[in-house]
C-alpha cells in the first residue's frame, strides 16, 4: 500500500495533472493537447520521461466516454459515464479486469474495486489551491494504470460540472 497525491493545475488552457509520491516528488504527470476536441492527454513517468498511456475522449458522444491506450495504441480500458439522475455513475471496462467504483464520487471521494477487492481509494482535499487528492494504491505494481484511470474519472467529473454550469 502506498499513498500518492494528485493535483490538477488551476490556471491552464489544457488539462494538466501532477502526481506526487510521499516525499512530494513528481512521479507522474499528465498533459492534455491544446485545442483537442477529443481531449487527448498523455500520461508520463516523470523521472524517465516515458510515455505510459494515451487518453482520448469519444468526440460525438452524449455521455462522456474515454479510451485509455498503451504507447503502441492498444486499448487498455474504456471509462464511460452512465446515465443517472441522482449521482453520477461511471463504468470501467478493462483488458486487465473490470473495475467498479463505489462511494461519494460526486464529491470526489471514492474507492475502486476489482471482484470485491479494493484497488485504490481517492479522497479530495478540501482546503487546497485547485483540486488536490490523496490516493491510496493497494497494489504498487498497478499504480500507474490505476492513477491513469483516476485522472480520467476526474476528467469526466469536470466535464459534467462544466456542462451543468451552461
Amino acid at each position: 500500500m502506498k499513498n500518492y497525491y494528485m493535483k490538477q493545475k488551476v490556471f491552464s488552457f489544457r488539462d494538466r495533472y501532477k502526481v506526487y509520491d510521499q516525499e512530494q516528488n513528481v512521479v507522474y504527470h499528465c498533459e492534455g493537447k491544446l485545442f483537442s476536441l477529443a481531449r487527448k492527454m498523455k500520461f508520463i513517468e516523470t523521472s524517465t520521461d516515458t510515455l505510459l498511456f494515451n487518453f482520448r475522449r469519444k468526440v460525438l458522444s452524449f455521455l462522456a466516454k474515454y479510451y485509455l491506450s498503451d504507447p503502441d495504441g492498444k486499448e487498455v480500458a474504456v471509462i464511460k459515464r452512465q446515465f443517472s439522475i441522482l449521482k453520477p455513475k461511471v463504468e470501467i471496462e478493462s483488458s486487465l479486469g473490470n473495475i467498479s467504483l463505489e462511494g461519494d464520487y460526486f464529491a470526489h471521494n471514492f474507492t475502486l474495486f476489482e471482484d470485491g477487492v479494493e484497488l485504490a481509494n481517492v479522497q479530495k482535499k478540501w482546503i487546497s489551491w485547485g483540486d488536490s487528492y490523496v490516493i491510496t494504491i493497494q497494489d504498487e505494481a498497478r499504480a500507474s494504470y490505476l492513477l491513469a484511470i483516476i485522472i480520467l474519472i476526474d476528467s469526466i467529473f469536470h466535464e459534467n460540472k462544466n456542462q451543468n454550469r451552461h
